[in-house]
């Protein structure tokens, strides 16, 4: 690759050359010669092909029409690089080739030269970009014509750039753009800022630290320093990249609006946030929220709920531990999930709780690995992605869940059951028992948010279930699902339903305390440690700290509440051995991030969600299912 200086040598040695050595030049070469028309008539004719040329709009018919009206005409020779050019625009390379060939050896002369130009842009497009370049080198400096000049120019910074010559290249645009008018700078300006789009973001940022650091005698104007920055400034916007953002602000000596053009607002913004920043604050968890999916805004509350109760917050006592916890929202994508779990980190969090299911724990495990920073992953991630190195498994994996409950049903009695899900990952599970031989027949899932049909009726299919055979009813969901679909199961119970067994078999998530199911349903309910919660005031409460729980918050723990309580407890354990100062040390923030991480596989704390009290080698919590039984006596 050529280096910047290097370019400019070639730029401004041939720019001097072709001033200074005019007069010894034509005492050794043959003058150069016109192509000019040889009548008035053919002369006309020319001139609209000539303005065509220069607005660069030059049609093929027209070129074709003039060159077989006047064969012979000293200005034929043009016309027949006009119709190439207008050809290889078209794609009709092998055409334009042809038309290349009939004009045999050429006189010195500004017609060579352009057929020099045109012959160098077919050798680019037959991926010979570097015979292409050579080509073209002699002819820096010598190019007067200002259109001729600017299609010269522009098919030299092309070629240089598929020669992989990127600073030569960027020298070349640089001479375009100030080697037009005023009147065509507006649209050079937008042929380069799509040709930089080419080039590699290293070149970039190196070629532009030179402008920055040189001023003048970096070689570049200052339309060439703007293009670049604007075009450094989307790819800090399109890749997330704060690091590249601070860089380019910082570089450019001026405000993020005036550095970044178009992309400028969201240049400022990035560059102010904490993506990228190695730090570690005291004793901080990070947790991501899923804000923005409607259907996880309830699970996220209680997930924050459980997880303030664990590490104490707001209490004093938590201040003085040093206890802080710092949220972001959670993107949509592997985009904006790293962008926030950056941010997270950046405000020194050590370890981050994230995963409200398998798509978003896939992202998060994915940039906990990469990164470096504990994660603990509130639901499980795909097999293929399960940590090896820094995050830990909290979630329960719903496809154990599911198969136990089958079981269950099937034991009952029941053959035929209805799916409630709450989103396609249950789905999935529940096709996972097909093949297992149970005996037992899934009807077609219904989701929980099915919307009522018609007032007055139940909102889930009860009546078509019924008729389907169903006896049993098995929900992947939150326990408002369950509660929803018990109380138009209940409003269906009439006679003659009454008196057949039937069956509801309930997720951990899914649970509901004993007063909530119709009187005369039998509730199979997934358990784990205290999940499910099953009363329903706090003097109804076995465990001394839910009672405490639910004095404070004045609601029963959830399946969510409790496994945040479980993310809180290992996290304040695993962060207690670090200071409570903050640093900024790259060695520092590396060891208390090993601290963390050691200590989420070390720490042996009461869990909620587990009768084990911490993650085993393997990175996941351990977890005994069980499963409790009750009816609502008739009476």
């Amino acid at each position: 690759m050529r280096s910047r200086s290097t370019a400019l040598v070639v730029l401004s040695g041939a720019l001097a050359l072709g001033a200074a050595g005019a007069c010894s030049r034509s005492a050794k070469r043959a003058a150069p010669v016109a192509s000019l028309s040889t009548t008035p008539r053919a002369a006309a004719a020319f001139a609209s092909l000539r303005e065509a040329w220069d607005a660069r709009k030059v049609e093929r018919g027209a070129a074709e029409d003039f060159i077989a009206r006047y064969p012979d005409d000293g200005a034929v020779p043009l016309a027949k690089l006009y119709l190439a050019f207008a050809m290889m625009e078209s794609g009709q390379l092998a055409a334009a080739d042809g038309v290349l060939a009939s004009l045999g050896e050429m006189p010195p002369g500004t017609t060579r030269d352009l057929a020099t130009v045109a012959r160098a842009r077919s050798l680019r497009l037959h991926g010979a970009p570097q015979s292409a370049l050579d080509s073209l080198r002699p002819l820096v400096g010598k190019v007067v014509d200002e259109a001729d000049r600017e299609v010269f120019l522009e098919e030299l910074a092309l070629s240089a750039i598929a020669a992989h010559t990127d600073y030569e290249a960027l020298a070349y645009l640089d001479a375009w753009l100030r080697g037009v008018g005023e009147d065509d700078k507006e649209r050079v300006r937008g042929k380069i800022g799509q040709i930089l789009e080419t080039l590699p973001r290293a070149v970039l940022e190196q070629t532009y630290q030179s402008m920055r650091a040189r001023g003048a005698a970096s070689g570049y104007g200052a339309d060439t320093q703007k293009l670049v920055a604007e075009r450094l400034a989307r790819i800090a916007v399109e890749t997330n990249d704060a690091a590249l953002a601070r860089w380019l602000v910082e570089q450019s000596g001026v405000s993020a609006a005036q550095t970044g053009g178009d992309a400028g607002l969201e240049l400022g913004e990035l560059a102010a946030s904490r993506r990228g920043l190695a730090t570690v604050a005291g004793r901080t968890v990070g947790l991501l929220l899923p804000t923005r999916d409607r259907d996880l805004r309830d699970e996220a509350a209680d997930v924050v709920r459980g997880l303030s109760w664990a590490l104490g917050l707001p209490r004093t006592a938590a201040r003085e531990e040093g206890a802080r916890l710092v949220t972001r929202d959670d993107g949509v994508d592997a985009a904006g999930t790293r962008a926030a779990m950056e941010e997270l980190a950046g405000e020194g969090a050590a370890v981050i709780v994230a995963g409200f299911d398998r798509a978003s724990a896939d992202r998060a495990v994915t940039w906990s690995e990469e990164g470096g920073v504990a994660v603990i992953l509130l639901a499980a991630p795909s097999p293929s992605k399960m940590p090896r190195k820094a995050a830990v498994v909290l979630g329960e994996r719903t496809e154990r869940e599911i198969a136990m409950l089958a079981d269950a049903l099937v034991r009952h009695g029941v053959k035929t059951a209805a799916l409630v899900a709450d989103a396609s990952d249950d789905e999935v599970a529940a096709g996972s028992l097909e093949g297992r031989g149970q005996g037992l027949t899934l009807l077609p899932p219904v989701r929980c948010d099915v919307p009522l049909a018609q007032a007055g009726k139940t909102r889930f299919p009860v009546d078509a279930w019924w008729k389907g055979g169903a006896r049993g009813w098995l929900v992947s969901g939150p326990s408002s699902c369950a509660r929803d679909l018990l109380r138009d199961l209940g409003a269906s119970l009439g006679p003659p339903r009454a008196s057949t067994p039937t069956a509801v078999a309930l997720t951990l998530e899914s649970g509901i305390p004993h007063g909530e199911a119709p009187r005369g349903l039998t509730v199979l309910s997934a358990s784990a440690g205290i999940v499910p919660v099953l009363a329903a005031t706090p003097a109804e409460a076995r465990d001394e700290d839910v009672r405490g729980f639910m004095d404070r918050f004045g609601v029963r723990p959830s399946y969510w509440t409790a496994i945040g309580h479980d993310a809180g407890a290992l996290s304040r354990a695993a962060l207690a051995p670090l200071p409570t100062d903050t640093t900024t040390d790259a060695k520092a923030v590396v060891q208390r991030r090993a601290i963390v991480q050691a200590g989420l596989l070390a720490t042996r704390v009461r869990l909620w969600t587990s009768d084990d009290r911490g993650v085993d080698e393997g990175r996941v919590l351990p977890r005994s299912l069980r499963l409790v039984t009750w009816t609502r006596d008739k009476n």
